[in-house]
């Protein structure tokens, strides 16, 4: 009898495991898919200007028009993900298609790392891992930082394959995860150095507690499983670092190192406090306010009372993090909020290293019900939004139709307050004319901004491009006429009722759109 009632209970937990495997990867198509699928523009808001310098880097060889105005150049820098990959795709898609499948790989890769951590970690995939599906339409996402959100969700895997493989297959390691590693390191700097810090910490802490069973303790020794996972180390980070020194290093990049701000130790604590609102932004105004005031609360309740523990393993990974949120200036590297990409990884580590203490029961099922309906509201909410923003941006698609093709359009936006809205931010759209008619449009993201990037403009433009401030304008402020009016032949202005300085009488409206206007130059 007590055989057969420990098969029964066995099989109960296999079916068990098995439908939640089933809903997870039903709740992780719904995140990913749906709200990115149901629009042609995902209102993210430097997407648009991502998406028109792939354009330009697929089509450059083949048009007169973008040659006048742009330049690519290629080098080992390390933020590449995007600038390599969509435009490998567009020679079999349209960019606007190989785009959205770039967004697709990034949302499932961020979508599968908790998912994958709690596997390896705990044997199974929690409750509390699938909360971590709450955290994919972040503050990040919403800001369009698509190649490093795609090495963070590389990252994160790539953890949780070192994690599963670390103990066996030695000469699989040895030449797997260099290559792997050194594809990280190219995507972006700051994915790799996510992975090379838990890593790190993570295998720190292993030794830690092999030392601390060992009588006597020697601190110093290391296995033949240890020596093997620092060989591997050493390729993983020596070969792609040699490749970038060789050559990746450009004047642009050395001087973006010496542009740092840190931003003060009570800004870190503020952002990080903020931790659960960067996670959740809000979507539906009353469900995600709730979610991170909610979400946080039960989370502290629930590992006070015992009920709730982060693998032991996980800890040095997360101290290091943190750390590392501490440490890293606000502005590096020419990216303005670095120490703000990290709230991701901090969610969704945490996300996949808790794990309830009790085993799976009828609770554990009416949680994953209960997460289950909260992600799709949200999701729901978040399709809506999109969709909104999608009628809004058609406008701007059919205003493009009366441009000249090769001509020089500069754009603008007005606002009355002090932050550049998110819902349905409109920062960029202007630069998908270029996809339209091959315009020179000012304010892409190139080389000289971000250093590494491979789009660049010809020198005679590069000039044009710097002139700032724009294309986002506050509190009053307005473009400064007398320079720009010269110099290009249409204006999108956008908002402007909130310029102090009114439009120029040889500007002539050519088209009305509910947000926007854009206007011939008349001269």
């Amino acid at each position: 009898m007590m055989k057969s009632a420990n098969g029964t209970k066995a099989e109960y937990h296999k079916q068990s495991f098995t439908v939640n495997g089933v809903i997870a990867a039903i709740l992780v198509f719904i995140v990913v898919f749906v709200p990115l699928w149901s629009v042609n523009i995902p209102p993210l808001i430097d997407y648009p200007n991502h998406l028109t310098r792939q354009y330009i880097i697929a089509n450059i060889s083949s048009s007169d028009y973008l040659k006048n105005f742009y330049q690519v150049k290629w080098s080992a820098t390390p933020y590449l993900a995007m600038d390599a990959i969509v435009p490998m795709l567009a020679r079999f898609v349209s960019v606007e298609t190989a785009g959205k499948i770039f967004l697709t790989l990034t949302l499932l890769l961020m979508a599968l790392a908790p998912l994958a951590l709690s596997r390896v970690l705990h044997g199974r995939v929690t409750p509390i891992a699938l909360l971590g599906l709450l955290f994919i339409h972040n503050s990040t996402v919403s800001l369009g930082f698509m190649s490093y959100l795609f090495s963070l969700g590389f990252a994160l895997c790539l953890l949780s394959l070192w994690i599963r493989l670390r103990e066996n297959r030695p000469w699989f390691r040895l030449v797997i995860f260099p290559v792997l590693s050194s594809l990280l390191f190219f995507s972006h700097l700051m994915g790799f150095v996510i992975y090379a810090l838990t890593v790190c910490a993570y295998e720190l802490g292993c030794h830690i507690e092999k030392v601390r069973s060992r009588i006597p303790r020697a601190p110093l020794f290391f296995d033949s499983a240890q020596r093997i996972n620092l060989v591997s180390f050493g390729l993983q980070f020596c070969v792609p670092s040699v490749i970038f020194c060789i050559y990746g290093p450009s004047l642009e990049i050395l001087v973006a190192v010496s542009r740092t701000t840190y931003g003060g130790i009570w800004r870190k604590l503020t952002v990080l406090a903020e931790t659960f609102s960067h996670l959740i932004p809000p979507y539906s105004w009353t469900l995600d306010r709730i979610l991170y005031i909610v979400l946080p609360a039960g989370l502290i309740f629930l590992l006070a009372t015992r009920r709730l523990k982060i693998a032991k393993q996980m800890l040095w990974p997360l101290f290091a993090i943190l750390v590392s949120f501490f440490v890293i200036p606000c502005e590096w590297l020419g990216g303005y909020g670095a120490d703000h990409r990290l709230l991701p990884a901090i969610g969704l580590i945490l996300a996949g290293s808790l794990c309830p203490r009790a085993g799976p029961g009828k609770s554990w099922q009416v949680a994953i019900g209960l997460i289950a309906l909260v992600i799709a509201v949200r999701v729901t909410a978040i399709t809506v939004e999109w969709r909104k923003a999608d009628h809004e941006y058609a406008e701007y698609i059919r205003s493009f139709g009366s441009l000249t093709k090769g001509s020089k359009v500069y754009y603008a936006i007005g606002n009355a307050g002090h932050a550049i809205p998110r819902r349905r931010p409109k920062l960029f759209i202007p630069c998908l004319a270029v996809m339209k008619k091959e315009v020179y449009v000012p304010h892409l993201f190139t080389s000289a901004n971000v250093p590494g990037l491979p789009l660049r403009y010809q020198p005679d433009y590069e000039r044009l491009h710097m002139f700032r401030p724009g294309p986002f304008f506050q509190n009053g402020q307005s473009p400064n006429w007398k320079v720009f009016v010269p110099k290009y032949d249409y204006f999108y202005l956008t908002d402007e009722r909130f310029f102090k300085d009114p439009v120029p009488k040889q500007l002539v409206p050519i088209y009305r759109g509910s947000h926007f206007v854009l206007y011939k130059n008349a001269r």
